[in-house]
């Protein structure tokens, strides 16, 4: 995992913006850092080491490494053996191996790193037509991935069919910049803009234009026996924890783990395949998830360690969090605590890969406002299922990689694999939820990790969302109105602003109601959002 940072201009400007983003980027990559500009790379240890030594620039890239794959001092950007093209790439490449047997011979690779392939990948492929070449072999990639490559001429920047890795950009007086994170981008003028999933950003003289590169297609539904449809999920399964264990050095993994099925399945599957794991739950003394997660560990012989959560510390955690995932809707920040206090003390222990259960919902009809969709018909119940999966980027995926990135902590995701998927969604709904009545849905799912060795009672227990389980709503609550005091008015425009900032959220955890979250919550979450953004302007930038 890393840091990837740009900017292209018309002509020469000062580099040192790509130190700047690097250094409010820095918990993503501690290792080591790489900055290409205009055809020279200058690398250091210590990033300290590149400030006020950069040239002015038409092109630049900055790129901070989190070594996971090839522990060594190796540092991006990788080049083509001719020299033409330069790449950094935020990500992990499945399939690199297998990718490895497709370049030429005369490739003198210096390193092991799944990253250095695509360069070359890129080298055979490219005719001139950058954007040609990274859509050519974006189409072959497994992986989760932002990656940034210049012929020197342009750049284009690339991100992943299924949006795991974010990367924003915006134009501003004539240059455009790209960062793994917004708060990179901040300038009190223009509000940062996502590259969506599976599409490409190419920046040239002719200005900042998107292509779409590979979209994930809908399979046919193909799968209506039970038992076929489990037997073929936990083959996929298992590989898809197996992929995401190639090339691993890290002899301590950790899991998000909240007790519920699907967390305790990859630990499960982990603890399979002999992988000394350590499992995170955060919650209130008394939360639901804290009872659960110590029952499953003890069930199932996993180290768990917990967080149990007090009034005293929300306080304190809440500018680091909303800092952290650049996100300040209610929602968002009580789901965002527990994953960003469990990141926490995986980086305590030294843990720099973790595991999370994300998505296996979306693809098995795990959340009760699909009871609602069922009455429409399992055919919209399909539909919705693809939408919702196609969403996860937005409020989802982007929100956990920045709170394990700010712990300098990769989060691999089995259950978005892209067989898992295409899987999952052959599936007929009708063997994923029995009709409008059914409360455990997930079915296939459910017996899968059954057979698996989940023990029925775990397999089939049914579990509170995120924010409710782990009594964070209520603490939040509490901890705020305590503050801020009865008497104090609310501004109505920041209680707006913090409801549309939680977006889509809302209709994953019903009942959704209108009043979901105290007005004054809202409004306090809002200001500190908007204090937070003041401190990442530059100073000259700043009202």
């Amino acid at each position: 995992m890393c840091t990837v940072c740009g900017h292209f201009s018309d002509a020469d400007k000062d580099s040192q913006d790509i130190y700047d983003m690097l250094a409010k980027m820095k918990h993503r990559g501690p290792d080591v850092h790489g900055i290409y500009t205009d055809g020279q790379i200058q690398r250091a240890v210590n990033l300290d080491q590149l400030n006020g030594t950069l040239a002015p620039s038409r092109i630049a890239l900055g790129h901070s490494r989190l070594s996971i794959i090839g522990r060594d001092s190796i540092s991006q950007p990788f080049r083509s053996c001719d020299g033409t093209l330069a790449l950094i790439h935020n990500g992990e490449i499945y399939n690199y191996q297998k990718l490895r047997s497709l370049l030429k011979k005369h490739h003198r690779l210096t390193s092991p790193s799944d990253s250095e392939i695509l360069v070359h990948l890129l080298e055979e492929t490219y005719d001139g037509d950058l954007v040609a070449a990274v859509r050519r072999v974006s189409g072959i990639l497994d992986g989760m991935y932002a990656l940034a490559v210049t012929d020197g001429k342009s750049i284009v920047v690339a991100r992943d069919r299924i949006g795991k890795k974010p990367v924003y950009y915006l134009t501003n007086e004539g240059v455009t910049y790209f960062a793994s994170e917004k708060k990179a981008l901040w300038n009190g003028q223009d509000e940062p803009k996502r590259l969506l999933p599976g599409h490409l950003l190419h920046i040239s003289p002719a200005g900042a234009r998107v292509h779409e590169a590979y979209q994930l297609q809908m399979p046919q539904i193909d799968i209506v026996d039970f038992d076929q449809a489990v037997q073929k999920y936990k083959t996929v399964l298992k590989n898809a924890v197996r992929k995401r264990l190639t090339g691993l050095e890290e002899s301590h993994l950790g899991v998000i783990f909240s007790g519920g099925i699907d967390s305790v399945l990859v630990a499960k599957l982990l603890q399979d395949e002999g992988k000394r794991i350590s499992c995170y739950c955060v919650g209130t003394k008394d939360s639901g998830d804290i009872q659960s997660a110590r029952a499953v560990a003890e069930a199932l012989g996993l180290d768990l360690k917990v967080w149990i959560l007090s009034d005293q510390e929300v306080m304190a955690l809440l500018p680091e969090v909303i800092e952290s995932v650049e996100e300040s809707g209610l929602l968002q920040v009580e789901v965002a605590i527990p994953m960003f206090l469990a990141a926490k003390m995986a980086e305590q222990d030294g843990i720099r890969v973790m595991f999370t259960g994300q998505a296996a919902d979306e693809l098995f009809a795990g959340y009760s406002g699909y009871n609602q969709v069922v009455h429409s018909g399992l055919l919209r119940l399909h539909e919705k299922l693809w939408e919702d999966l196609n969403l996860l980027y937005n409020d989802t995926l982007e929100r956990e990689d920045k709170l394990t990135m700010a712990h300098s902590i990769e989060l691999r995701v089995p259950y978005l694999d892209l067989d898992v998927i295409r899987t999952a969604m052959r599936i007929s709904p009708a063997l994923k939820i029995s009709g409008p009545e059914d409360q455990m849905r997930k079915r296939v799912h459910r017996q899968a990790a059954y057979e698996l060795g989940i023990p029925y009672e775990i397999a089939f227990r049914t579990k509170d969302p995120a924010q409710t389980g782990s009594g964070i709503h209520g603490l939040i609550e509490r901890a705020v109105l305590r503050q801020s005091g009865e008497a104090e008015e609310v501004d109505e425009e920041l209680v707006a602003q913090n409801w549309s900032n939680d977006k889509g959220s809302l209709y994953r955890y019903p009942p959704n109601q209108d009043g979901y979250g105290h007005a004054k919550v809202r409004a306090y979450l809002e200001g500190l959002s908007n204090e937070i953004r003041q401190r990442f302007i530059p100073e000259f930038l700043r009202a």
